[in-house]
């Protein structure tokens, strides 16, 4: 799920940057996320990660990989795309739920590889580090889940910048930064 989250910070950061001066932010986008792929790649190719384990924590890794690089791809394309096509964010949402399933799925078996820890400790505290960020931000989106479905409800009734209304306009008055619908 963070693999999701991450994209989704991405695309609202970027929109507090003059549309004509991004560049500098989408380098450093570029290279936050190509950083976020080396640890992933030094642990697969560690030859200690190939041993046996009771869990699939290669193959979590290894589809973990995969969801990086299409993160990768919906935070470029969120840092270029300005308005981004409906039919883009109907594919990220559609990823956002497969990262969902990919990070319930890491923290349950992750959780249950205690053995795990002796024979492969990279590729087991890479999964676990990544189950807790997973949960983290699955915690996090089941918080703002409510708040969305209300605002599709019922337009504006949570928050309302215009008129100056809404549930959760005082608490995020001085503050814009941390809201969004």
């Amino acid at each position: 799920m963070w693999y999701y989250f991450f994209a989704h910070c991405i695309y609202h950061l970027t929109r507090w940057f003059p549309q004509n001066n991004r560049i500098k932010f989408r380098v450093v986008v570029l290279l936050l996320s190509v950083s976020l792929l080396i640890p992933e790649l030094i642990v697969l190719t560690l030859p200690k990660t190939t041993r046996a384990c009771d869990q699939p924590l290669l193959d979590l890794l290894v589809t973990s990989t995969i969801f990086l690089f299409f993160s990768v791809g919906f935070t470029l394309l969120f840092s270029l795309m300005d308005p981004v096509p409906r039919i883009v964010k109907i594919g990220f949402h559609m990823y956002g739920f497969g990262s969902l399933i990919l990070g319930l799925l890491t923290a349950v078996y992750t959780f249950q590889a205690a053995g795990c820890e002796e024979s492969t400790t990279e590729l087991y505290y890479w999964c676990l580090i990544s189950s807790y960020l997973a949960l983290i931000c699955t915690g996090y989106f089941f918080l703002i889940i409510p708040f969305w479905l209300l605002n599709t409800v019922k337009p504006s009734s949570v928050l309302d910048w215009r008129k100056r209304a809404g549930l959760c306009y005082e608490p995020v008055a001085c503050c814009s930064c941390i809201w969004h619908i």
